[in-house]
């Protein structure tokens, strides 16, 4: 069974014309996406500009009842508008205790549209993707 998920998101509102044009939460200054063992999906729809991504997945004990000392974390982001295109967050590689693993902070620019962060169900990490303008 998943862990519980948090977002955490940022300016979030829906703007006229991206509420017309997206089945997706709008959130102009990006968002905040942590959880654990089962990973997690979240869709949301922004403004094109400069936003950094961040990412951060360590062991956590708590998700480790046989105490092998490891996880696993491996995910993506995905742009959902038109002819995609995917960026992986991390993985497939153990991660353990003393070594966590950092991708970033990436900054770059985005086109505007529908997003998807998804973390894969085989994540057994604590994790956090940071996608923020």
């Amino acid at each position: 069974m998943p862990a519980a998920m948090t977002v955490a998101l940022l300016g979030a509102g829906t703007g006229p014309a991206m509420a017309a044009t997206s089945p997706f939460p709008y959130h102009p200054k990006g968002v905040t996406f942590y959880g654990g063992v089962g990973g997690g999906l979240l869709r949301f729809s922004i403004p094109a500009g400069t936003y950094i991504v961040n990412v951060r997945a360590s062991y956590d004990p708590a998700y480790d009842p046989s105490g092998s000392g490891r996880c696993l974390f491996s995910g993506e982001l995905d742009y959902l508008s038109g002819k995609g295109s995917r960026a992986p967050l991390g993985g497939p590689a153990p991660i353990i205790s003393s070594v966590p693993f950092h991708l970033g902070p990436l900054k770059g620019s985005w086109r505007a549209g529908d997003y998807r962060i998804y973390i894969y169900p085989q994540t057994t990490c604590s994790w956090v993707v940071e996608f923020l303008k």
